[in-house]
């Protein structure tokens, strides 16, 4: 008998979410590995396309971060990103994307996420075979060109799940600016990317943490995850904002900006916070016709290092899987995910208006027996 699996498929902006069948897949490529899901997590970017924020292609199955089991492998002898043997029933997480390792950006230029023939989960028409191309379904396809890891067995699923996106993007990010012993670090935004970048940056030696966000509820969290000072940009205009940072800095300004606000308006303020020879790494305003306005003076003046970062490696998430588990003990990463939601259309629905609410940072979609 056929064996099928249910998902959720998101038809377009307005239209209600709806459940749907297929079959399974019959026979794996070679590379390709069939995932039954564990849990979800709901991605910010996933409640944007839902909204019509940005063109989205239809019929699809939303959602990219996931942690599932391996169910069925194309290759009987894989391994994983880190050269780890990958057998059945292994716990394992996945790129949010595959790429052909032979393009330019792929060989030359070392930027998969950039590959010419890139594939997004959770971004793909999915009502024609292999069907299941996001993790708000029971089962995912992994195809040729994922990157796969396996996962410790101490770490929880509602930890891993949202590495696959923010935790890697943002250790990919420090990976290529650099976070020095002794670094004052100051975050813009306390959502997922920010919490992460508050954690890792301690991690990787930075000496001072200062998280700037408009939410108290936010800051307050990310004392947990190794922020020293908050600053309510609500509260503070930018002037008040710049001079807060020079108070803490000893009147030097910070050694390294992060911009995961998702806002290009506040990119302007970030510079004026940075010491001479300082470095700015923007990775949040990501959506089009979002525009700042720079002095080339204060750029080039002050000896300014800017660096663009979407999206990431392989490798990267590897970093992240690695400074996640190696500090789990520390830092409460388990307390991102949640609240939960069942596989459903009524389920994924009320998740997605949860993260739009800020009712949790990422609701967890999981399907139930």
């Amino acid at each position: 008998m056929e064996k099928k699996g249910k998902a959720v498929f998101f038809l377009g902006v307005g239209e209600p979410l709806e459940e749907r069948e297929y079959p399974l897949p019959e026979d794996l490529e070679p590379g390709a590995i069939l995932v039954k899901t564990k849990i979800a997590t709901v991605c910010g970017s996933d409640m944007h396309s839902w909204r019509g924020r940005r063109p989205f292609p239809t019929p699809s199955i939303l959602g990219h971060e996931g942690v599932g089991l391996v169910e069925r492998m194309g290759d009987v002898n894989a391994t994983d990103a880190t050269g780890k043997k990958l057998s059945v029933g292994d716990r394992i997480t996945w790129t949010i994307m595959a790429a052909c390792g032979e393009c330019v950006f792929c060989k030359d230029y070392g930027l998969p996420q950039k590959c010419l023939s890139l594939f997004k989960y959770g971004h793909s028409v999915s009502d024609v075979p292999p069907y299941f191309l996001g993790t708000f379904g029971e089962y995912v396809y992994l195809k040729p060109g994922t990157g796969i890891f396996k996962l410790p067995d101490d770490m929880p699923d509602e930890t891993a799940s949202p590495l696959m996106c923010a935790a890697a993007t943002i250790a990919g990010g420090f990976d290529r600016i650099g976070v020095n012993s002794g670094d004052t670090v100051v975050i813009q935004g306390a959502g997922m990317l920010g919490m992460y970048g508050a954690a890792f940056a301690k991690a990787l030696g930075a000496e001072q943490v200062i998280m700037v966000d408009i939410l108290d509820a936010r800051l307050e969290l990310a004392k947990r995850f190794g922020v020293d000072h908050t600053i309510n940009a609500e509260k503070l205009d930018c002037d008040q904002q710049v001079e807060a940072i020079r108070e803490l800095t000893g009147g030097m300004g910070a050694d390294l900006l992060v911009e995961v606000t998702g806002f290009a308006k506040v990119v302007e303020t970030g510079i004026r916070m940075l010491r001479i020879g300082g470095r700015y790494l923007l990775q949040g305003a990501v959506y089009p016709d979002d525009t700042f306005t720079l002095q080339s003076h204060d750029v080039i003046i002050k000896c300014l290092t800017l660096l663009g970062r979407h999206n990431y490696a392989p490798m990267d998430l590897g970093m992240a899987i690695d400074l996640v588990h190696q500090n789990q003990g520390k830092f409460p990463f388990f307390e991102l995910a949640g609240p939960r939601f069942p596989l459903s259309a009524k389920g994924v629905t009320e998740a997605m208006i949860a993260l739009e609410r800020k009712e949790g940072i990422r609701p967890i979609v999981e399907p139930r027996p």
